[in-house]
């Protein structure tokens, strides 16, 4: 019994060692979670804020060089009219809308204030004196810039501040700018940091909890166990908080406008080609016609770059041709390279090809050709691109590191500033750069030359200082092409018939020239913009139509849904989907998940009007249900 009180007295001491030893590790853990959540609060409140900057750039960006290439072949006397008609219902966001000045500060187009058009506003100040206007078009000169001010939301008249971008639209002296209301960041910001604020002090109250009771048996490496197991998935999470809200607002605002666009220019193609078919080659309209018809086909690229980036999950290695990676290149570099810069192309391998992701070929194209012309610094110069088979020898292979063997050679020369010889050896390291003053990262000829040697190629570099830089990057040659271009309608017999064609599709714009076009060849077509009205007609008198030609993407019925209801009457009806959503949630992407959709053929918008009217001949005179002998029908081309 005389053990008794030292027994209980070392117990005691036991559990209050314990208990401070508790509190210490629970006090300690709070803190730093605390400490964590306050870091990860401020970390994605500000890579929220970049992530908005980065997408009213971008947002900025499209719309500036879609409006700068549709402004190329309309007069200067059209230019306001053209303008105020596309910003008129573009908007950013729920409080977001796009407004254009010249240079002078005259407001050109605003959607929600018609009373400033035309007035010049350059010193125009807002509540705290800060002459906006005047700001914005600094910074659009600059190449693009961002500016905060005072200005009241759309039917609110208190003032509040806004965070706007300018950038010039190409080919004017006119700039665009759109802006987000900064109490917009701030009610995401705040809801995020609620969200964080309510996950740590559940998880502290749960750690505490636990520790308590598992430190009799674990101690320290239980404590340290959970501490590790909570902070790791935060930072994670936090990690794919930034990523997240950059791509994914960035990504559905891209899909959003090439998705749109694509409607625009299906239209314009179809109706250009249409008016082709009618106006002899004599006379002076028909070249008219004939270059917006290549402009819509230049847009038509664009917007699949548009969309190829929005979707964007991995690269497509594929067999490619470079001089048809390099035309676009071109295309995108018109508006870029000053014109004090002569240009000159030598594509020696027309139809040769290689093994390669189309999107990281022209990604090595814009790097070379970007970094030549800012080494000319807007001086006279010349840039020279030249394409062509090379045969790379045994001796030189090995000091190459590639394998002996036939390779497409791609150049690109200019008469800049050069690179010092000291210099060379570093140009390919990652962060290595001698423009950091003017923004660059570094990052370019690195990742251009990791995409080479994952594709087995090789690049290498000559310069002199003062004198030029040239650049030859080496792809392992995969044969000789034989596409064959596609045929405007002008230029190809085209077949029609007189079998009756069901027609749907929402969009009026595109309906018209298909409506048109199909009947031009002789056929019966019936249109609806309503796809349950269609259904409705095509189940009064199945008998009364031959081929079902749809849009994907429609009110009521979806086009996958329409066909499925036609299919339930008639199930051998052959039938037509097209979309500008393929590969998307919204939509399928392979010819099976098609196929098992009930669709016959599929295309993509904005498609060829004269593979649309082939594919539709041979759907109907495959057809088991028609009973009609096509004929030929030929239009009269004028050429």
């Amino acid at each position: 019994m005389s053990d008794q009180p030292t027994i209980t007295n070392r117990v005691t001491l036991l559990l209050v060692f314990m208990f401070f030893f508790s509190a210490t590790i629970g006090i300690t853990y709070i803190y730093y979670m605390n400490k964590v959540k306050q870091d990860a609060i401020v970390e994605s409140q500000k890579s929220m804020l970049t992530g908005y900057k980065r997408s009213i750039a971008y947002s900025i960006r499209t719309i500036s060089d879609l409006l700068g290439n549709q402004l190329k072949n309309t007069p200067p006397s059209e230019h306001q009219a053209q303008i105020q008609k596309a910003v008129k219902k573009l908007r950013y966001d729920s409080d977001g809308y796009y407004f254009v000045y010249n240079t002078k500060g005259i407001n050109i187009a605003h959607p929600l204030h018609p009373e400033f058009i035309n007035t010049n506003r350059l010193t125009h100040e807002d509540q705290n004196g800060h002459r906006y206007i005047a700001d914005l078009a600094e910074a659009a000169k600059n190449g693009g810039g961002y500016t905060t001010y005072w200005f009241s939301k759309p039917d609110n008249k208190t003032p509040l501040p806004k965070l706007a971008y300018a950038q010039m639209i190409p080919g004017t002296d006119l700039w665009i700018a759109t802006g987000i209301y900064i109490d917009t960041i701030d009610a995401e910001q705040n809801a995020l940091t609620k969200k964080l604020e309510s996950h740590v002090q559940k998880a502290i109250i749960i750690v505490s909890v636990g520790t308590t009771f598992v430190l009799f048996f674990l101690v320290v490496p239980a404590s340290f166990y959970m501490i590790n197991t909570i902070i790791q998935p935060w930072k994670q999470m936090e990690r794919e908080l930034r990523h997240a809200q950059k791509m994914e607002a960035i990504g559905i605002f891209a899909g959003g406008i090439a998705h749109d666009f694509n409607n625009i220019l299906g239209a314009i193609i179809s109706c250009s080609e249409l008016a082709l078919l009618d106006i002899k080659k004599s006379m002076s309209a028909h070249e008219d016609l004939r270059r917006i018809l290549q402009a819509a086909n230049r847009g038509k690229a664009l917007v699949r770059k548009i969309k190829a980036f929005s979707t964007r999950n991995s690269t497509h290695v594929q067999l490619m041709r470079p001089s048809t990676v390099l035309q676009e290149c071109m295309r995108l570099l018109e508006s870029f390279i000053p014109a004090t810069i002569d240009v000159s192309v030598r594509n020696r391998c027309d139809s040769a090809l290689i093994y390669a992701d189309p999107d990281q070929y022209l990604q090595i194209l814009m790097n070379l050709c970007t970094n030549a012309v800012q080494a000319m610094d807007g001086k006279k110069g010349s840039l020279h691109i030249e394409l062509a088979i090379r045969e790379v020898g045994i001796a030189e292979a090995q000091h190459m590191k590639i394998a002996a063997y036939h390779y497409v050679a791609l150049t690109v020369r200019d008469t800049g500033t050069g690179i010092p010889q000291h210099l060379i050896d570093q140009i390919y390291d990652p962060f290595y750069t001698t423009r950091k003053k003017v923004g660059g990262t570094g990052l370019g000829l690195s990742v251009i030359s990791s995409i080479i040697k994952q594709n087995k190629g090789h690049i290498s570099v000559d310069s002199t200082p003062d004198v030029g830089t040239s650049f030859t990057v080496l792809l392992p040659y995969a044969g000789k092409s034989e596409e064959v271009a596609p045929q405007p309608l002008n230029a190809i017999q085209v077949q029609g018939g007189t079998e009756s064609i069901l027609f749907v599709d929402d969009d009026k714009d595109l309906a018209y020239p298909v409506q048109k076009l199909f009947t031009h060849y002789g056929y019966n077509v019936s249109l609806f913009t309503n796809s349950q009205d269609a259904l409705t007609a095509f189940k009064a008198a199945p008998e009364n139509f031959d081929l079902l030609l749809t849009d994907q993407m429609m009110p009521h019925l979806t086009g996958t849904e329409l066909i499925k209801e036609i299919h339930s009457v008639k199930p051998n009806m052959p039938t037509i989907l097209y979309s500008g959503l393929e590969g998307s949630d919204l939509c399928a992407e392979t010819p099976s998940e098609w196929e098992d959709l009930g669709v016959t053929k599929f295309f993509s918008k904005p498609f060829e009007p004269a593979l649309l009217c082939e594919a539709v001949r041979q759907l109907l005179n495959e057809s088991c249900s028609t009973d009609k002998e096509p004929h030929e029908y030929t239009s009269n081309t004028h050429n």
